[in-house]
């Protein structure tokens, strides 16, 4: 028995070793990989920008663009190089160099430009919630977490903007303060409706009894139109129907009650926009863009031509869905304008509503205005996402 058990043991031993065996001679016959010299210099330029030389790193890069143009590795290396030196618009300059006069573009070398902006914007206090909101729903958690600190050391602009995310402490915070705060909440009711969270409805329908403040009563009641609040449309109807109430809020009920598809306002809606007052008439034609007939669009075009650049800007921005091309010019236009803020919006609605192109959003990323700027990024990686 022991003879044979020993026998049996070498045998087993012996097998295992030529298996050890013909497994380490398949590993020698696997080939090593090559470094090619593409890779040796891309690589070498990596390690450099990680070392805090940029100014080596594109060295490196341009060595491999020199021979290989359209090399997306070197391009890479090229941008961040770019970016470390220079900030994002650097990266941006550098982007398209190595475009050139290429027709396809690259989003995804495009969008490392467009983050880099979008950071450097967040040191300008006036448009910083914009940008960080556009890296959190990058999910960026660094820049979420910025938004959070700034929401809780009292940032209004943050609070608005982690809502708009979908942040639900963001949205009770504003529900807390339209509780407490006295006088105007306007602000507030417009964060809520923006964010679309199912707490924002209840929260409005409380404020339809706020009869200190007819215009929190009026602005509440066209929002839960926006948020398809159905619960809301018997108190919507008796507010229109109380000829009591200030015109402003039986208007905004009448809006409100439009949007959900009841038509219980729409006498004072057709009078309005049929209105001999243009600014009235564009006012009234955007709460009533839901169902966009005859009479809403010769209402918005007419808003097209009217001298105040506030009304021209509204209307645009009410037609840019359908009438791409006349908005387009009109828009064209408003960016020449003297009043910054009219220059603003219309930058921000041409990259929201009217741009579809990278090559159009690479002529908004270097505006001199910063929200036409962070609204251009934005786009950026919205499309990248």
């Amino acid at each position: 028995m022991r003879l044979g058990t020993g026998i049996l043991l070498m045998a087993s031993l012996v097998a295992a070793g030529a298996t050890l065996a013909a497994r380490q001679q398949g590993q020698e016959q696997i080939p090593k990989p090559v470094l090619t010299e593409e890779t040796w210099a891309i690589s070498q330029g990596w390690s450099l920008l990680a070392a805090g030389d940029p100014v080596k790193a594109a060295s490196y890069a341009d060595q491999v663009l020199a021979k290989y143009p359209r090399s997306i590795a070197a391009a890479a290396l090229r941008i961040e190089a770019e970016i470390a030196r220079g900030g994002g618009l650097a990266g941006l300059a550098a982007y398209e160099r190595w475009l050139g006069t290429r027709k396809i573009e690259d989003g995804y070398l495009l969008r490392r430009a467009a983050r880099a902006v979008l950071w450097e914007s967040t040191a300008n206090p006036l448009v910083a919630a914009d940008a960080l909101e556009h890296l959190a729903f990058d999910d960026d958690a660094e820049a979420r977490a910025q938004l959070a600190r700034r929401m809780v050391a009292g940032g209004f602009a943050e609070t608005r903007a982690l809502a708009r995310i979908g942040d639900p402490g963001a949205v009770k915070q504003l529900i807390q303060q339209t509780e407490a705060i006295p006088g105007s909440k306007q602000r507030q009711i417009e964060a809520l409706i923006e964010s679309k969270s199912p707490l924002a409805a209840p929260a409005l329908i409380r404020l339809l009894k706020d009869t200190n403040n007819p215009d929190s009563i009026a602005s509440a009641a066209d929002g839960l139109g926006t948020l398809n609040a159905r619960d809301a449309i018997p108190q919507l109807q008796k507010i229109y129907g109380d000829v009591s109430q200030l015109p402003s809020v039986r208007f905004g009920a009448a809006a409100g009650l439009y949007r959900m598809g009841d038509l219980t306002g729409i006498s004072m809606l057709q009078e309005r926009l049929n209105s001999d007052f243009p600014y009235v008439s564009v006012d009234t034609a955007r709460r009533m863009s839901g169902n966009p007939d005859g009479a809403w669009k010769a209402a918005a075009r007419k808003g097209l031509t009217d001298q105040d650049p506030g009304v021209r800007l509204k209307a645009a921005e009410l037609l840019a869905p359908t009438d791409r091309e006349v908005v387009k010019d009109t828009l064209e236009a408003l960016l020449l304008d003297s009043n910054q803020a009219i220059r603003e919006l219309a930058g921000k609605v041409m990259v929201k509503a009217i741009a579809g192109d990278f090559a159009t959003f690479r002529r908004f990323l270097p505006s001199g205005d910063p929200a036409i700027r962070v609204a251009a990024a934005g786009r950026i990686l919205e499309l990248t996402r």
